[in-house]
């Protein structure tokens, strides 16, 4: 709309351009000699000089005419009177009609001009003082076009406000879900078309979160049938003798941990959340030194106090996944906490062989594990990883693996901050 406004005092500018321009000024001879007799400083300008400001020499025809005129009207020598015009009126002898069609012509003087009368010693210099800003057409038509436009401007400005402020709460719904998939957007009251935008918003929703729940029942349910038949086959075993018994009683455990953090994963996915404003850096530095109270190599360095909004109990298990993930193939963890713009950031650093780069993605796939990792006293079930990252996004954040370059791996945890509280404001869900 101010857009609007703007191109609209241009088309009227152009307009204004297109337009004949108003006719230079024309004095009379006679109201001229009167102004300089009455001394009308109101319409001329005096200034006294030692000398005449031009010379009479080769003056033309028509000037040297209007030049006597004028020293008659003033009852003076014609050498005593020095007239100077401009190439507005050059070689022109301009006459001036009576507007009724009445009377002679009177001779008149065009445009800019200066008239020098000898007295005394000097000589005095008259001259049409100089026109307001604003007294030719199109100097008073800019000053009308400037004028409506600050006026129309602040009434432009509160009408996009008002058609902005939809988008704005349409906006503010996204990134409320962004931020908790579970959240239920405020309604957006706006234009038709924004309404059915955010009606279409809460029912993509919907059914996504009914299509999560429907998958993760699913996969409950098969890891829950799974582990009656693990149950009888781990009784079968105790009947089995041989050196085959140890490495199926083995793999049957293995499958028991995998369906165990299956269930836990599926429990967790359907357990309604509450989200409270949380201090990233205090809860890191809890899980590292109940980390390092068991002997464990973990320490922390917390920069400042960085508020983001979310499940504790949630927070609390991707950060231990993590930390935990490193100390299991690094040895020793340092977490580092710092914001970055609009994001708090948890560095978690190990001191490991780090992982190949064509893997850094494939990692995070439910149940991936490493070559060298097979083994379920250090590889765990693989679903640390892909844990971590789909806490991290149910938040709005995310998590990334990098090898560092002086060995190891970065394992960093970006979560928005939470905005600003707001005077009454309590915890949000």
């Amino acid at each position: 709309m101010l857009a609007t406004v703007a191109i609209a005092q241009l088309i009227n500018l152009s307009l204004l351009a297109v337009l004949p321009r108003d006719p230079p000024q024309t004095v009379p001879i006679r109201a001229l000699a009167q102004a300089i007799q009455t001394r009308n400083e109101a319409a001329l300008t005096f200034s006294l000089v030692p000398v005449a400001p031009t010379s009479r020499a080769n003056e033309p025809a028509p000037i040297e005419r209007m030049r006597l005129l004028l020293a008659d009207e003033l009852g003076r020598n014609p050498e005593d009177i020095v007239l100077r015009v401009t190439a507005t009126q050059g070689r022109r002898f301009v006459e001036l009609y009576p507007r009724d069609g009445r009377g002679a012509p009177e001779p008149a003087l065009l445009g800019h001009f200066q008239v020098a009368i000898r007295q005394g010693d000097g000589w005095v210099v008259a001259e049409p003082r100089a026109r307001s800003p604003f007294d030719t057409r199109e100097k008073l038509f800019m000053l009308l076009f400037l004028v409506s436009a600050f006026i129309m401007l602040p009434v432009a400005w509160l009408f996009a406000r008002r058609l902005a402020k939809p988008f704005e709460q349409f906006a503010d719904a996204a990134e409320r879900i962004g931020r908790d998939p579970r959240a239920l957007p405020p309604r957006v009251n706006g234009p038709e078309e924004v309404e059915r935008a955010a009606e279409a918003v809460r029912q993509m929703q919907q059914r996504l979160q009914a299509y999560v729940v429907d998958r993760t029942q699913m996969l409950a349910a098969i890891a829950h049938d799974l582990r009656t038949p693990l149950t009888r086959l781990s009784f079968r075993l105790e009947s089995v003798d041989g050196p085959e018994r140890d490495r199926m009683r083995a793999d049957v455990a293995e499958m028991e941990a995998m369906v165990k953090a299956t269930l836990g994963l599926a429990k967790a996915d359907n357990a309604p959340t509450e989200r409270q404003r949380l201090d990233l850096g205090s809860l890191v530095e809890k899980v590292v030194d109940e980390l390092a109270e068991t002997g464990r190599a973990a320490s922390s360095d917390v920069q400042e106090t960085l508020v983001v909004d979310g499940d504790q109990l949630e927070l609390r298990r991707l950060v231990s996944n993590l930390v935990e993930n490193g100390l299991n193939y690094g040895g020793k963890v340092h977490v580092r906490v710092f914001s970055d713009g609009a994001y708090a950031v948890a560095d978690v650093e190990d001191e490991g062989p780090g992982i190949p780069q064509a893997e850094l993605e494939q990692v995070f796939e439910p149940f991936y594990r490493l070559e060298r990792s097979r083994s379920r006293e250090t590889g765990g079930t693989g679903l640390g990883l892909s844990v971590a990252r789909s806490i991290a996004r149910a938040h709005g954040g995310d998590v990334e693996l990098s090898n560092r370059r002086s060995g190891g791996l970065r394992a960093r945890l970006s979560l928005p901050m939470a905005p600003p509280r707001t005077p009454g404001a309590g915890n949000t869900r």
